[in-house]
């Protein structure tokens, strides 16, 4: 009798933890990564919505339409942006450390210190974008088209493959 009663209460506590854990995430989602950014979800969708972006670490957000979003001084450490449209965004002071943005146009985006580094541009667009003084160490920009980028400042220290400029 005295087994059940302590696995009840183990069972309990159990289930109190996690329940307490999954609050304290979406507390923290919540409250410290709250930054509005107006933007289409898809090219078929005109509507504009408004996301909750700053915290984006290790976050998926292949094929989206982020045409024109404000992302500056996010933190999207690893995250995926495989195929996504970031026409005209704003980066700026960004942290994108390992991100993949494989096959991404970010044509005419600004770029200016944010981080990239060791960060996977291949096959990316880049035309027209800023970046100046952004740190591109160890990045891949295999197959990348950085015509007409502004480059100057630019750590590109380690860069891998072959890009056109």
């Amino acid at each position: 009798m005295h087994e059940r009663t302590l696995l009840k209460v183990t069972i309990i506590l159990l289930i109190f933890l996690i329940i307490s854990a999954i609050g304290n995430v979406l507390f923290f989602i919540e409250y410290n990564s709250r930054e509005v950014c107006s933007c289409n979800t898809t090219s078929d969708d005109t509507e504009e919505v408004e996301i909750v972006l700053k915290e984006m670490s290790y976050m998926d957000y292949s094929g989206v339409m982020l045409e024109g979003a404000d992302l500056s001084d996010a933190n999207a450490y690893k995250a995926v942006f495989q195929g996504t449209d970031l026409r005209n965004a704003d980066l700026h002071g960004g942290i994108f450390s390992l991100a993949d943005f494989t096959g991404a146009d970010l044509t005419d985006a600004d770029l200016v210190g944010a981080a990239f580094d060791y960060a996977d541009l291949s096959g990316a667009v880049l035309i027209g974008a800023d970046m100046r003084y952004a740190d591109l160490r160890g990045a891949d920009l295999s197959g990348a088209d950085l015509t007409d980028a502004l480059i100057e400042g630019t750590d590109l220290r380690w860069v891998t493959g072959n890009y056109t400029i």
